[in-house]
């Protein structure tokens, strides 16, 4: 007796699938708001635009003579930021082939891509700007990026400190008596694990109106600022690169400052270490990075090897946590970004453009405004 069964009518048995696609998961852009500080009254269109700031007189603590005429005091020049206007944008020209075959509709998934993409671009466009200001703390007792160490996490000093510089610099908080603060859920999570009597946890656990922060584990308002956990306070880019690279060299070095030249860069960082095969001497930490040939300082007298194999290992991860007043970053605009759907110009109309455009600049513009604390993290990784 023979069945018909799945084995025996195959063609009937088919693959079933979810025609709703989700998307990626994503970090919600929040950078490009740190930016309070746009144009009040600019004077026509331009490639840039200048901001300037008044320069206030040193005080007069001098007495007056009483028949002396007091000589007249000429005001400092202001001091000017320039914002440099740049064309930004992205696209995705969709084939109406794609269109007609296609399990899922893709258009509108296609329009909220581009969109986030328009968000996420402009958030880290920001974030060039913002991350590199010159007032920095670093973790534990160094001086450098390229220093931090594993050990070297975040404590509620460092954040103190921060405030204290905003406060001494005259900052105006953001919200009230209080700074913005960004800080990565990586680096949060060594602050509130802190101990001791002046740690978040402790201050937390021991004050009513702060335990709803402490049951939700979230940060909350402390030590002078609101915090905002997001990812974007750190990017591999940005940071330390997190995997092991191997290549070799393509020429010779000697002691002393060394340089050589290696296969390819990709996935090298200035400051991770560096060993290196035939040769004498310790590893080294890549100081400089010139197209395809890495500075090194390298203590030994004998010379690199043509051949020589090279091995890259990651410095430690290091976070940024940004603490700032008002008018830190500024922002100008000749034109919003915006979504745009292109015209259909192809002669049987079949490709479809959609994409994103949009001209502005940023720039710092009150430094004594923004304090950045670089850091490890005790869960990196």
């Amino acid at each position: 007796m023979a069945n018909t069964d799945t084995s025996a009518l195959t063609g009937l048995i088919q693959t079933a699938y979810d025609r709703y696609v989700e998307f990626a998961l994503r970090s919600q852009p929040l950078i490009r708001s740190v930016a309070d500080k746009r144009p009040a009254q600019q004077a026509q269109p331009g490639s840039s635009v200048v901001f300037s700031l008044y320069n206030d007189l040193a005080a007069a603590t001098s007495a007056l003579s009483e028949n002396t005429d007091p000589d007249a005091v000429a005001l400092s020049n202001v001091s000017t930021t320039s914002v440099t206007l740049t064309e930004f944008g992205n696209a995705s020209l969709v084939t109406r082939k794609l269109q007609l075959f296609a399990l899922s509709d893709v258009d509108p998934a296609v329009a909220d891509i581009i969109a986030f993409n328009m968000a996420d671009s402009l958030d880290k466009i920001a974030m060039e700007s913002l991350r590199q200001g010159t007032n920095v703390i670093y973790g534990g007792t160094v001086t450098s990026t390229a220093t931090v160490s594993s050990a070297d996490s975040i404590t509620s000093a460092k954040i103190r400190r921060a405030v204290a510089k905003l406060r001494t610099n005259k900052a105006v908080p953001r919200a009230g008596a209080l700074y913005w603060c960004g800080i990565h859920p990586e680096v949060s999570h060594d602050l509130r694990a802190e101990t001791g009597s002046v740690g978040w946890r402790d201050i937390h656990a021991q004050t009513d109106s702060a335990q709803g922060n402490l049951w939700a584990g979230t940060i909350g308002t402390y030590e002078g600022a609101f915090f905002v956990e997001t990812s974007r306070m750190y990017q591999k880019a940005e940071g330390a690169n997190q995997s092991t690279f191997t290549t070799t060299t393509a020429a010779t070095g000697a002691s002393g400052t060394t340089t050589i030249t290696v296969a390819s860069t990709s996935g090298i960082d200035v400051g991770d270490g560096v060993a290196i095969s035939a040769t004498t001497g310790s590893s080294t930490l890549v100081s400089a990075i010139n197209g395809a040939v890495l500075t090194l300082s390298v203590a030994t007298t004998a010379a690199v090897t043509s051949g020589a194999t090279v091995t890259v290992t990651p410095k430690t991860n290091v976070y940024r946590t940004i603490l700032c007043g008002k008018q830190a970053l500024a922002e100008a605009v000749a034109q919003e970004p915006s979504v745009v759907i292109g015209p259909v110009t192809d002669k049987l109309m079949r490709f479809r453009p959609i994409g994103w455009y949009g001209v502005l600049g940023f720039a710092r513009y009150r430094e004594e405004a923004l304090f950045r604390i670089e850091t490890s993290s005790s869960i990196s990784g």
